[in-house]
Parts: structure tokens; C-alpha cells; sequence
């Protein structure tokens, strides 16, 4: 009968060891791709941190401002911003991300290892060199604008705004245009697209039947989807829909208005519907 019992008690424990096991190989196949991670990111932080002992001319691999203008958009190519966010905010190349050098630990998964990666600085800097030669290293298809964002403006090439509507230029870029206006324009046969700029959660609980919604952090990599006809842009905020408006003016579209009354004024004048 003793016998019986520890048989019975081996064949119990196996599935039981077999799952503490596999648990162990789990965790550390995790806990060693976390290691791998940290560990090249340490590394480029170290490389950073003594760029002064770095040689002066890191040699990488380079593209032109006219290189980087044919490739916005393209779906192979991932253009990766490394200046700070108030740079960055202030003037920016069309559809490119934003990651900021001292931001890079949290956000080193947003690079598309599946891409052509364009680096783009300032301008020539040895912390952006570095970077890119460091993750060339790490077999990335990644190269570095020449001249940075500096020399691209140089060469006349277009850079997309905030759209601050305290800045006079801006004012230019837009074409204003009431509620009572539109409704007057609709009446006399004006065709519009009605894009609505507003988060996707606003637009879901309440819209106009027919409009299209293209929140303004999508307007620029919305370019292509764009109907054909006059555009008027709308949101809650006047100032989302003109920051929008400017956006598609910087893309080299014109063809639209922004209307200067909230989305609910323009509901309630075009349908006569008080809220």
C-alpha cells in the first residue's frame, strides 16, 4: 500500500514540476529581453554622456532635405524628430514623430525596425550622430538628415506650424467663415466636405450625417483621404479647427474654410435645432 502511495504522489507532482518549469523559462526569457533592452539603452546613454571623448567626425549615413521632402508619407519610412517638444511644436516636417533625445528610454519601442528611419536634429549635432550610429549598429535601416531641420528650411522646403492664431501669418493661411455664412452658401447651391476635427469620442456621440472626422493630431497624415471638394473644418474649439486649417495650408491645400462658430452653433443654425 506505501508503495501505491508514493506512485500515486510522483505521478501527481510531474505536471506540477513541469508547470514551475515552465513558469522559470518564462520569466527569464522576459527578464532576459528586458536585460538585452536596458542594456543597449545604458550603452547609448554611456556613449552619449562622454561625446566629448567621441571622435569629432562620426561618419553615418546621410540624406538630403530634398530626399526626406519626396519620402513624407510614404509608408516605409518613419521620420523620427529628436529635437525638444517646444522646437518641435513650433515647426515641424510633415507627418514626422516626435521623441526627444532625453525621452528616448520611454519611448525606444516607437521606432519601426521594419522602416527607413530619417533622424532629424537641429542641425548637424554629435548626440544625433551618435544615436543614429549606434542604432545602425543594432541593424536598424536608419540614417540622419543632413544639415538638420536648419538646412531643410534653407532650402525653401515646407515645415508645418502649430497654427497659433496669435500670430499674424497664420491669420493669412485661413479663410474665416461664419455659420450663418455657410448655411447662406449651402442654400445657393455651395458644395462643402464637412470635416469635423474633434477627438473620434466627440464626434461618435454626436455629428453631422455625411461629415468626415479628421481630428487635428491626425490632419497631417490624414492628407491623402481628403475629398476632393471645399473643405470646412468645425470642432467644439474654434481654435482646434483653425490650428487644423493652418496644418493644411503648410501641406500645400487650400481649398477649404474654417468656420468661426463652435460645432454646436453650427448644428443648431444649419438644422434649427436648439440644444
Amino acid at each position: 500500500m506505501k508503495t501505491k502511495s508514493k506512485s500515486q504522489n510522483i505521478q501527481f507532482l510531474k505536471p506540477l514540476l513541469f508547470g514551475i518549469i515552465l513558469i522559470i523559462l518564462i520569466t527569464g526569457y522576459f527578464l532576459a529581453k528586458t536585460w538585452h533592452t536596458k542594456n543597449h539603452l545604458a550603452e547609448l546613454e554611456k556613449k552619449l554622456q562622454n561625446k566629448n571623448q567621441q571622435d569629432k567626425n562620426i561618419e553615418v549615413e546621410t540624406v538630403t532635405p530634398e530626399n526626406v521632402y519626396q519620402w513624407i508619407n510614404k509608408p516605409n519610412v518613419q521620420l523620427m524628430d529628436i529635437r525638444n517638444n517646444k522646437e518641435y511644436q513650433i515647426k515641424h516636417i510633415e507627418s514626422s514623430i516626435n521623441i526627444p533625445l532625453n525621452s528616448l528610454k520611454k519611448n525606444i519601442n516607437k521606432f519601426n525596425k521594419d522602416k527607413q528611419i530619417i533622424i532629424i536634429d537641429r542641425e548637424n549635432t554629435k548626440e544625433g550622430k551618435i544615436l543614429v550610429d549606434h542604432f545602425k549598429k543594432e541593424g536598424l535601416n536608419i540614417k540622419y538628415l543632413e544639415g538638420g531641420i536648419l538646412k531643410y528650411a534653407q532650402e525653401n522646403y515646407p515645415l508645418i506650424t502649430n497654427g497659433d492664431p496669435s500670430i499674424k501669418t497664420n491669420l493669412l493661411k485661413v479663410k474665416p467663415i461664419t455659420a450663418e455664412e455657410v448655411k447662406k452658401n449651402l442654400l445657393s447651391g455651395k458644395v462643402f466636405s464637412f470635416i469635423d476635427t474633434r477627438p473620434p469620442l466627440s464626434y461618435n456621440l454626436d455629428k453631422i450625417n455625411g461629415s468626415i472626422n479628421i481630428p487635428l493630431e491626425k490632419i497631417e497624415t490624414s492628407k491623402d483621404s481628403l475629398p476632393a471638394h471645399i473643405l470646412l473644418l468645425y470642432d467644439n474649439s474654434p481654435e482646434r479647427s483653425f490650428k487644423a486649417g493652418v496644418k493644411l495650408y503648410d501641406m500645400g491645400i487650400s481649398n477649404f474654410y474654417v468656420c468661426t462658430d463652435t460645432y454646436e452653433q453650427l448644428k443648431q443654425t444649419l438644422f434649427n435645432k436648439q440644444k
